[in-house]
């Protein structure tokens, strides 16, 4: 698709309707159908249409386009395979559909596709992943087992111990049959998958004893899944050509892996910003005072404490929150009083003189005791 975004494909502005969005959709579906339009490139245009719509007509899928950009959400999947691998497949570009975040984000997993009268598509794999807080936050990549199938190496997928087949002599290549069933109201004729071919039409001339003539054998293959920066629970990874494999001449399924994210005892998430809290003494929140502050990578960040600051209050460190999209969020240091259960004579002695002078406000206009008044009071 190139640098085009799906807004700029329908030729839509970002603040488009979901009326407007449909209209542009049907005018260019329309435009670029394969059936009508002959212009070189029309069929790839007419399925990048379509993704567009895919996405920008679900309200969530649009949601999670708009907050990740195009790039993120496209790209989200990139990695390597180990271990084998089938030809020509690769991943998606997607942070589900991430072209379709999976179905692209919140696609359905799990199914196999079937093009009218032709091979049928390898099934798609769903796989749950859990990761930290910190790998969300950072983007890291992992390692992941998967077993499913792959053409027999044997037959080259054929099924066929020479490597030819025949047309199916049921369904004559079709891959379907013809059925007619007689009842009370007349007779009826349907159309079911060939069960001879299991409507592939064709069958092995010589069944292949390795994978007893599927063309398909079961393997574990290890995948390196890249996990993007800012990525959320529920949202799904899509790594295009590694679910089962296809019937000969067909693609194969998807792998979908959805993510969740674990609580962190240390960091809470608020949106692109992380939360985190210190504690600081009566007198530090009074007078004011520096602390020192881990971010979610390890380092250690200066932060002031104002004088006179509240229970509660929220201080921000700019730019150490959810690193996505360029422009990393906050970390928001929500700041704890302690109070000390208990104190030395020298301790008491000075907090008493604090009472004193806080108390001497009253004659002079100021609020009746103090901070510090009310800690001796509890």
């Amino acid at each position: 698709m190139g640098a085009k975004d799906y807004y700029e494909i329908l030729n839509v502005p970002k603040s488009a309707t979901d009326q407007e969005i449909r209209k542009a959709y049907h005018t260019l579906t329309k435009k670029y159908h394969p059936d009508i339009c002959k212009e070189e490139g029309a069929e790839e245009k007419f399925k990048e249409i379509n993704e567009a719509y895919s996405v920008l007509s679900d309200k969530q899928k649009r949601t999670q386009y708009d907050r990740m950009g195009h790039e993120t959400f496209t790209n989200a999947s990139k990695g390597q395979y180990t271990g084998g691998g089938f030809g020509g497949a690769g991943f998606s570009s997607d942070f589900g559909g991430f072209g379709d975040i999976f179905d692209a984000f919140f696609g359905g997993a799990g199914g196999s596709r079937r093009g009218p009268r032709g091979p049928q598509t390898g099934a798609d794999l769903l796989m749950r992943m859990q990761i930290s807080l910190k790998d969300a936050a950072l983007g890291t990549s992992r390692d992941v087992d998967v077993m499913h199938t792959e053409p027999c190496p044997e037959c080259d997928g054929t099924g066929s111990k020479t490597k030819k087949v025949r047309t199916c002599p049921r369904c004559g290549g079709s891959g379907q049959e013809k059925r007619e069933n007689r009842t009370p109201f007349g007779n009826f004729v349907s159309m079911t998958t060939c069960s001879q071919c299991g409507g592939r039409g064709k069958i092995p001339e010589e069944r292949c004893k390795a994978c007893g003539g599927s063309g398909h054998t079961r393997v574990k293959r290890t995948i390196t899944v890249t996990i993007p920066a800012g990525i959320e629970t529920g949202m799904r990874l899509r790594m295009e050509g590694y679910g089962e494999a296809g019937d000969p001449g067909a693609s194969n399924g998807d792998l979908f892996i959805e993510v969740e994210v674990l609580p962190d005892e240390n960091f809470r998430r608020v949106g692109e910003n992380l939360e985190t809290s210190v504690e600081v003494s009566a007198a530090s929140a009074a007078v004011g005072s520096k602390v020192s502050i881990e971010t979610i990578d390890g380092r250690n960040v200066e932060l002031k404490i104002p004088a006179g600051v509240q229970h509660g209050t929220a201080l921000k460190i700019p730019g150490e929150g959810i690193k996505r999209r360029g422009r990393p969020g906050d970390l928001l240091v929500r700041v704890k009083i302690e109070i000390p259960k208990n104190i030395g004579d020298e301790e008491k002695e000075l907090y008493n003189r604090i009472v004193e002078i806080e108390s001497k406000k009253k004659g002079k206009g100021g609020k009746k005791g103090g901070f510090f008044s009310d800690f001796l009071k509890k």
